[in-house]
């Protein structure tokens, strides 16, 4: 593993408004002991078993999808050699059964990774944020469990803002800003091991014949190792890779939207930009680019007022009347 800066980091205890704080962040910051007065954390200071018997105490029978991977490729949730598939396995299960299969693996050695992600907590687990509470944004937040035993995710970025807090194990975060997408070679859009697109490289083991622009990345890495109580904001868009490490691991994560809920997606609007636009003949890119900072990136452009307010349309302020004819405008031409 390459080295890497330091995340920034701060005490809990220095933090007097959560939510007033994290929405007034822009980097990413590790936040020690955040949750450290958390039954399932207090749980996992006494070890694994305390930990995942504490979980399983709140478990249920729910059906969830878990993931396994032969230890042959310790922990690493990726594509196969040639991309027609995954090496990993998908299986319906439910976090009970989960549990009790990590109980078995606490341990052996060189076992195959297991693990749970992207849960919504209170689905498999109720009660769960009642008894270990934590309230990080006036927005829709959602709340998702990750369980596992060692494992190492990709390099991904999400559309969302994210407060993930280790409550079990320990996780190590590396993390690169959004402008270094050039130099992350990143795998398909539309098949993705779990949804979001992913770096190829292993950061782990770089191989930089096949990969040489990842040394400019490695400049602008940061990264932070959490052990149970400890939380990290991730801001949207932020690449990150995620290694768990120890024999359970628990993480409850936060993701929320800095926007109405009745807005896009931004990611769709890249989709059809791509599909519109990224075959144009250059100078045709320019001017589109032109147009697109004037009517969606620059902040100071006034759109509309020199329109009569009856016809100001699409121009003012988006509300969900006008995000709803949006869409409506947009189906029109796309099923032409």
């Amino acid at each position: 593993m390459f080295a890497a800066a330091p995340i920034k980091e701060c005490q809990a205890s220095s933090i007097a408004d959560l939510k007033a704080f994290l929405a007034e962040q822009t980097e990413p910051l590790v936040i020690r002991d955040l949750c450290v007065d958390w039954p399932q954390v207090m749980a996992a200071k006494q070890g694994s078993k305390n930990a995942l018997d504490y979980l399983l105490g709140l478990a249920n029978n729910a059906s969830v999808r878990s993931f396994s991977s032969q230890a042959i490729h310790q922990g690493r949730y990726f594509y196969n050699a040639d991309f027609s598939g995954l090496n990993f396995s998908q299986h319906a299960d439910n976090l009970v059964s989960v549990l009790q299969k990590l109980a078995r693996s606490i341990t052996q050695t060189d076992s195959d990774s297991l693990y749970m992600g992207s849960t919504a907590v209170e689905y498999c687990a109720p009660g769960f944020s009642v008894k270990n509470p934590l309230t990080v944004t006036d927005y829709n937040c959602l709340t998702s469990l990750w369980v596992g035993n060692h494992s190492q995710i990709a390099a991904h970025y999400d559309n969302a803002d994210n407060l993930a807090c280790v409550a079990a194990g320990e996780r190590t975060f590396t993390l690169l800003p959004t402008d270094q997408v050039n130099n992350l070679y990143v795998g398909p859009l539309e098949f993705t091991p779990a949804g979001q697109a992913v770096s190829l490289v292993d950061f782990n083991n770089p191989d930089f014949n096949r990969f040489p622009r990842f040394k400019e990345a490695i400049a602008k890495t940061q990264s932070a190792t959490l052990g149970p109580g400890d939380a990290i904001y991730i801001p949207a868009l932020w690449w990150h890779q995620v290694s768990a490490t120890s024999p359970f691991n628990v993480l409850v994560n936060y993701w929320w939207r800095q926007a109405p809920e009745y807005l896009a997606n931004p990611f769709d609007a890249m989709l059809h930009s791509m599909l519109a636009i990224k075959d144009l003949p250059s100078e045709h890119k320019q001017k589109w680019q032109q147009l697109f900072n004037h009517y969606v990136f620059a902040d100071d452009v006034d759109l509309a007022s020199h329109v009569a307010e009856p016809a100001q349309g699409i121009l003012a302020d988006i509300d969900e009347l006008t995000a709803r004819r949006i869409r409506q405008l947009l189906l029109q031409k796309l099923n032409r």
